[in-house]
This record gives C-alpha cells, sequence and structure tokens, in this order.
C-alpha cells in the first residue's frame, strides 16, 4: 500500500513536471515569436520611423517627397548639396550608362594628381575595339584596337555619346599593372564612400553584354548598381573638379581625333534631338537642362542624371532612374522637369550671391589686429525652406592673422543655422558661406 502510494505521488510529480515543463516551452516560444516579430518590425520599419522622425525634425526645411513614376528620383541644389526632393534615394537600382560618371571621376582623379593630363594619349585595347558592334544598340565611335585618342576626347565622348568603347578604354588605362578593371572602379567606389553599391564595368553594361570586360566570376546578368544619393553623389563630384560638364548642351556635335591627325565628327547625344525633346515637355517654369549623363539598358530603364538651371539661375542637380522603358527618350526628361517643379511650388529659395556682402558680416576681425578684414561672399549659395523669412546666420569668425592683399582664397565660412538635409559626404565648408576678401583691411571701428 505504501508502495502503491509511493508511485501514485512519483507519477502525479512527473506529470506536473511534465506539465510546467510543457507551459515553460509555450512560454519561451511565446516570448521568441515576440522577440523574432519585433525584431522584424524593427528591421523593415526603423529606417522608416527613422526617416519621418528626422523629418518631422527638419520641419520647414524637410525635403519634397517626389510624386514622379519613377524607382527612384533626388533634387539637389548644386551650390551647397542640400536635398530638396525625393523617392527611394537610399534603394540599389541598376544604373546603366549614369556608371560612366564615375570613370570620369577617376579620369579627374588622375588629372588632379598628375599621373596624366587631358592630351596624354590612350592606345585603344583590344577589350575596348566594338567597332563590329551596332552602334544603335552599343554606342561607340569609330575607333579600333591601336588608335591612339586623347584622354580629353575619351572623357567627353562618355558623356555626349555615351560611348562605351570610350569608358572601357579610359578603365583599362587608368588601372594599374596587375589590377582588374573591376577593382579600379571598386576602388573609386570605395573613395566616395558608395557602400553596397556594385560595380562591374565603366561602360554600365549587364556583365554579359560587357564583350571582353566581362567579370568572369560574376553571373552574366549581374549589372552595376547605385542609389540615387550615391549617384548624385558622384554627379557633384566630377561637376566639381570639372566645371565645364555645365556646358555639355552648348555643341551639337563631339569632334575627337584619332592617331593625332584623322579628326572625326559626328552629332552629339545633347545636340538637335535633345534639343528637340526639351522643347516638346511640358514645362511651365521654363527650366533648362544642361545635360550631364543618361543611361538605358533593359534592367535599369530610363536614366538621367542633369544639371537643370531655372529663370533666376538656381543650379539643381537631379537623379531618375527606372523612369518608364530603357527605349522611351522623353519620360526620363518629363520626369526631371517634373521633379524641380514641384521643389519650386513647395520651397523657398534664399540666395547670397558671389561678390555681395552680408549685413554684420561685411569685415572679420582679426586677432591681436585693430584692422577687419573687408570681405564679400565668395560664390554663389543658395539655401531652401518653406518660410519666407531671412535665414539666421552664425556669428562672423575671427581670422588668426591678418590675409595678404592679394589673397584670393576663401577666408573663412559663415555657417548658417538650418537643419536641412545635405548629400552624404558634404563637408562643412560647403554647407556654409565662403568669404573672400574684397579689398585692403580697414580700421575696427569702420
Amino acid at each position: 500500500m505504501f508502495k502503491k502510494k509511493q508511485s501514485i505521488q512519483f507519477h502525479t510529480k512527473t506529470a506536473r513536471k511534465k506539465k510546467m515543463g510543457r507551459k515553460t516551452r509555450i512560454w519561451l516560444f511565446a516570448i521568441l515569436f515576440v522577440l523574432v516579430l519585433v525584431g522584424g518590425a524593427t528591421y523593415f520599419f526603423l529606417p522608416h520611423v527613422q526617416k519621418t522622425v528626422q523629418k518631422q525634425m527638419l520641419g520647414d526645411e524637410a525635403p519634397v517627397t517626389l510624386k514622379v513614376d519613377a524607382k527612384s528620383a533626388m533634387v539637389v541644389d548644386l551650390s551647397t548639396g542640400q536635398v530638396l526632393g525625393e523617392k527611394n534615394v537610399n534603394k540599389q537600382v541598376a544604373i546603366a550608362s549614369q556608371s560612366k560618371m564615375l570613370v570620369a571621376y577617376g579620369v579627374l582623379k588622375g588629372i588632379e594628381s598628375k599621373k596624366i593630363t587631358w592630351n596624354s594619349q590612350v592606345t585603344i585595347p583590344a577589350s575596348a575595339d566594338l567597332s563590329s558592334q551596332n552602334s544603335n544598340e552599343f554606342s561607340h565611335l569609330e575607333i579600333k584596337k591601336g588608335d591612339k585618342v586623347s584622354v580629353r576626347d575619351l572623357y567627353w565622348a562618355m558623356f555626349t555619346n555615351s560611348a562605351n568603347d570610350a569608358a572601357f578604354a579610359l578603365t583599362s588605362y587608368m588601372t594599374p599593372t596587375g589590377q582588374t578593371s573591376q577593382s579600379t572602379l571598386q576602388g573609386w567606389a570605395k573613395e566616395l564612400n558608395l557602400k553596397e553599391s556594385d560595380w562591374y564595368n565603366g561602360a554600365g553594361q549587364k556583365n554579359g553584354d560587357a564583350f571582353d570586360n566581362q567579370v568572369k566570376s560574376a553571373s552574366a546578368n549581374a549589372y552595376n548598381s547605385a542609389s540615387a544619393s550615391q549617384v548624385a553623389q558622384i554627379a557633384r563630384a566630377v561637376v566639381e573638379m570639372d566645371p565645364s560638364l555645365k556646358k555639355l548642351t552648348n555643341n551639337a556635335n563631339l569632334v575627337y581625333t584619332k592617331n593625332s591627325r584623322t579628326k572625326a565628327s559626328v552629332s552629339s547625344g545633347f545636340g538637335s534631338e535633345f534639343r528637340q525633346i526639351q522643347a516638346n515637355l511640358d514645362n511651365e517654369n521654363d527650366l533648362t537642362m544642361l545635360g550631364l549623363k543618361t543611361g538605358s539598358t533593359p534592367e535599369s530603364g530610363g536614366c538621367f542624371t542633369g544639371i537643370v538651371k531655372d529663370k533666376n539661375g538656381h543650379l539643381f542637380l537631379t537623379v531618375i532612374n527606372g523612369a518608364g522603358s530603357y527605349t522611351d527618350n522623353q519620360k526620363r526628361f518629363q520626369g526631371t522637369i517634373d521633379i524641380v517643379d514641384q521643389v519650386l511650388s513647395d520651397m523657398v529659395p534664399h540666395d547670397y550671391k558671389a561678390g555681395s556682402t552680408i549685413k554684420g558680416s561685411e569685415a572679420l576681425a582679426i586677432k591681436d589686429s585693430k584692422v577687419k578684414a573687408k570681405v564679400q561672399v565668395a560664390t554663389n549659395k543658395t539655401y531652401w525652406n518653406r518660410s519666407k523669412d531671412d535665414l539666421t546666420l552664425d556669428k562672423a569668425p575671427t581670422l588668426k592673422k591678418a590675409p595678404d592683399a592679394s589673397d584670393t582664397k576663401v577666408l573663412a565660412t559663415l555657417g548658417v543655422q538650418m537643419k536641412g538635409e545635405f548629400l552624404p559626404g558634404t563637408t562643412k565648408a560647403e554647407k556654409g558661406i565662403g568669404l573672400e576678401l574684397q579689398g585692403q583691411p580697414v580700421p575696427e571701428d569702420d
């Protein structure tokens, strides 16, 4: 009887333990499920929440949410890097021939460091010989393996005619011995801090369509990808280093020289056809597209990175990706006009013109000196928000020493008190108003 009672008690305790074990497992599973649910929600929604909070903090300086039929789009003030309008700006998308701007960046850095010059002659390698290809399908110049063409002519051809052979040749030319063209592109992307972007060839062709430039270790369907924000970063970098890119639409023809003697002339991609397209756009604000870089592949759709000028002289950097089919040669340009129109409709410009003076900062104090340096705004700067009230500027800084009378550099930067959103990599100096010497130092009480 005693043993039977013990047995019953033992089984009862065992059953209770099993029941408690089941309850514990259920609770643990429930807690784990909640943690996974919260983690997943955080992963997917936190970036959106952060962006929303950021926009609330920015208030009337927050970028306009762009309404445009495109995968991604962006409008940036070219003078400051302030982001004025955005749609999916951090989404990685195929960028096609907009990739050629990264090659241009590498070329400009090479010239800046004096490794090459504009007149350096590039021998066209076999990998850049596209002479047997249909130029309507794969844009190229009339050059072959062994021809010599200047860096300047190839560089310009990448922009005006999106010449793939020019991009292949320049990437190869800029690649050090022992490196691959892909690693060279990736190195330039790293310099610009373009995280998570992908680079396979300088022309922006799908890997399988890059001919001898194909990356063998990658899928034939691989393609260059970057976000609208990153494309804008590249574009702003090259325009700052080469302001002549603002004049791409000035010439109807592209002229280049082969082997130092044979000149060739072809219609520019920003020539009469582009002007005709622009003339037929709905353009109520009379905007002018100064050109920069188009992109068109089945993967990317219609793309365009542009420099746009309004009738008051403001310059905008625009990016639009996936605007219709890659064969549609109008939607991307109408979309570009539309997104700038949206910014102009919602935001107010605050201009600081080169050569003008700023009240309260007409002269800068000089440390341990009884004179001040008369200064003026060095370059045009424009800041945007939704208020007509004047912006608040920082107190004028004090110079550490008196400037030389012939000094032409920026002496100081006047900060602007605004919380606007700026392109990644924009420096404090770029965000502020540069001040340069206006004349001889004046007595402090003047």
